[in-house]
């Protein structure tokens, strides 16, 4: 029923509806986890709906699946110790669980929603969380990262400021430094209206517009091989798993596991 709403009414109204009706599907279920979990920190409902799902055991669970997964992948590429960005990391969904997978204690995260950034602080500890802008540059000097986590940011950012943002990848990752980054391909692209798959064939990718930046509505879509070429000029495309063929590596999302090449 709301995939059916979010064609026909305001995407700001189809947010709220949505975000309401998950109130309403896991509230008493996430009474009772956090009953059971009482040292287990959540965020508020919106932002919980907004970042992910509004389900805390999901929530818990799915990312300590995913942070071992991530770090399964990148492990072989990196130095015993790295130093690690989360980038756009929410209410640490991934974040939280990363010191269980390495022994490195140089692990930030940056998220450009203030009060998430103040929420993160006062409840994850162990990690360096800055705030930073909807535009580059992050607040991080050269070279300075071995590993950048992007889990669905590429999905939410607009088409105009891709390139932008890749660009800053490229900056603050140390030569041969890894991205571990997630994009909306195949599997997503066939359910967007003819007029969308047009426009993503022609220009290779295309974005729904929402009012607020990197918002969950914004959602962004790359046509691989166009994307492929586009990376190319700037990394070393070490793996790439196409969400379609492999929906349980990256939540049916592209996964592309980059090294920065050297000058």
């Amino acid at each position: 029923m709301l995939n059916r709403l979010k064609k026909t009414i305001p995407l700001s109204l189809f947010d709220q509806l949505a975000f309401r009706w998950q109130q309403i599907q896991y509230g008493y279920a996430n009474f009772q986890y956090q009953r059971k979990h009482p040292r287990i920190a959540f965020p508020d409902d919106y932002t919980l709906y907004e970042s992910y799902l509004l389900d805390y055991q999901k929530f818990i669970e799915d990312g300590k699946l995913t942070t071992h997964e991530i770090w399964e992948s990148v492990q072989q590429y990196l130095p015993k110790s790295p130093t690690i960005l989360d980038w756009g990391c929410g209410p640490s969904r991934i974040t939280r669980h990363l010191q269980k997978f390495t022994p490195s204690v140089n692990i930030h995260a940056s998220d450009p929603n203030i009060d998430t950034i103040v929420w993160n602080q006062k409840n994850i500890p162990g990690i360096h969380f800055k705030v930073q802008e909807t535009y580059p540059p992050l607040p991080f000097k050269e070279t300075y990262f071995d590993l950048i986590i992007g889990f669905s940011v590429l999905t939410h950012i607009a088409s105009d400021d891709q390139q932008k943002w890749m660009n800053e990848l490229n900056r603050i990752a140390k030569p041969n430094g890894i991205i571990w980054i997630t994009t909306h391909g195949n599997h997503f692209i066939k359910k967007l209206s003819k007029q969308q798959q047009q426009q993503i064939q022609s220009e290779g990718i295309y974005n729904t517009p929402f009012s607020k930046k990197g918002h969950r509505m914004m959602s962004t879509y790359h046509l691989p091989e166009k994307l492929k070429t586009t990376l190319a000029e700037k990394f070393e495309i070490l793996e790439y798993w196409d969400g379609e063929l492999h929906p349980k590596k990256a939540g049916k999302q592209d996964l592309w596991i980059l090294r920065k090449k050297k000058v």
